[in-house]
């Protein structure tokens, strides 16, 4: 029950203008862990404290912040498995305990002031927002809720659920812990506290937990990672530029079912399942053998949830280059990614409707019925769905000697 005050400049100059001209008693923050953040928070400090006005920061939006977590060595984890069981080990010793604090929030006018309206973040983007709308309630009380109904209805299929995007089975947490809606803490502590809930489901979605944490680690170990290869030997890799193939991909008309569902999902509600994120950048990096920050940069500008430390961490992974990579050699076969986590095809018709009158044996391979079956089901691929715009066994073996060329 705060004001909200918005101001748009150097966020110094901003800062150091409000102390002037206010009887501010204390400036106090979240934490953030990228090096803008890092650096511009670094100096704000610098210009409270230098105005001799009490100054506090806060670990708001991690499990463990990266430099309280050390192997036996005394460095960072590197490798996800052993840094989540250390971590994890911490938490399960922490007393976490939640209380309300009254805070007496300044609200005057302040010098320079604007309105949200002034700032004309959606004019752009008027008819995406829309849709967007119509997929979230952003929001504190509606972040709790979604908690309360993962535990309720959700929580004891998610070891099934983190696979299936037929399903309706994950949290869809992400977008409220990115905007600071809910504290990781708190989803940490109901979750783990919750006794209806079984160990093996349980130590899975901890775990998801566990890897947005992990990903922070390593920006912060690793600040370029948002641009440069963890790994550097793959400065060297033999990347493709082909824009054709790019805007394919990001228009979701690549002719592989489960890729084109996936990215028609992403930009028709700002989400997408996890497991179809791993599927669509294997496919990107491995199949179409184009850079990773193609995908990296296109998550980044239509995820609700484009989160600096886990979108980079992983698309690092998925193109084999981050500090705890896929394997080079794994590259996901889409036709079989499909017939395993959509099983009857019902993910793939929801977001691909040309393909609702396919038969389940064809709706992850259409280009494979014979023009019997196109008939039959009048259906004509290359006109009613296009052919897929790569052979998936020859880029295969393309991206397989393109990983040799720098091992």
């Amino acid at each position: 029950n705060g004001k909200l005050n918005i101001f748009a400049g150097d966020p110094e100059k901003i800062i150091s203008s409000i102390l002037k001209n206010s009887n501010v008693k204390c400036v106090s923050w979240n934490r953030l862990y990228d090096p803008y953040s890092i650096k511009r928070d670094t100096i704000i400090k610098s210009i409270v404290t230098s105005s001799k006005i009490e100054c506090d920061s806060h670990n708001g939006y991690l499990l463990n912040e990266p430099w309280n977590i050390k192997n036996k060595s005394g460095t960072f984890f590197k490798v996800f498995t052993p840094y989540w069981r250390h971590c994890d080990e911490l938490l399960k010793l922490k007393d976490i305990k939640f209380k309300n604090t009254k805070i007496s929030y300044a609200n005057s006018k302040f010098k320079n002031e604007i309105t949200i309206q002034d700032l004309n973040l959606t004019n752009k983007k008027e008819q995406w927002i829309k849709k967007i709308e119509k997929y979230w309630i952003p929001g504190e009380s509606n972040a709790k809720l979604q908690l309360k109904k993962y535990i309720s209805e959700k929580a004891n299929n998610y070891s099934i659920g983190r696979d299936r995007p037929d399903k309706n089975l994950t949290s869809k947490l992400s977008p409220y812990l990115h905007f600071g809606e809910i504290s990781v803490l708190e989803v940490y502590d109901k979750v783990n506290n919750e006794k209806k809930i079984n160990p093996e489901n349980k130590k899975k979605f901890l775990a998801e937990l566990g890897w947005r944490d992990f990903s922070y680690n390593l920006l912060f170990h690793y600040p370029d990672m948002t641009q440069k290869p963890i790994q550097t030997k793959f400065n060297k890799f033999p990347w493709i530029k082909n824009a054709k193939n790019l805007s394919l991909w990001h228009n979701g008309k690549t002719g592989i079912p489960i890729v084109d569902a996936g990215m028609r999902q992403l930009y028709k509600t700002g989400w997408m399942h996890n497991r179809v994120r791993m599927i669509v950048g294997s496919f990107l990096t491995k199949n179409l053998l184009l850079h990773w920050k193609n995908g990296e940069e296109w998550f980044f500008d239509t995820l609700v949830d484009a989160d600096v430390g886990s979108n980079s961490a992983g698309w690092q992974w998925i193109s084999g280059c981050g500090a705890d990579a896929s394997p080079y050699f794994r590259i996901f076969n889409p036709i079989l990614q499909g017939q395993k986590f959509d099983p009857d095809g019902d993910y793939v018709k929801e977001f691909v409707p040309e393909l609702n009158n396919i038969p389940k044996k064809y709706i992850h391979n259409p280009w494979e019925m014979s023009m019997e079956d196109q008939k039959k089901y009048n259906f004509e691929i290359g006109t009613s769905y296009p052919l897929p715009i790569v052979d998936l066994k020859e880029t295969r073996n393309r991206a397989l000697s393109a990983f040799k060329t720098i091992s």
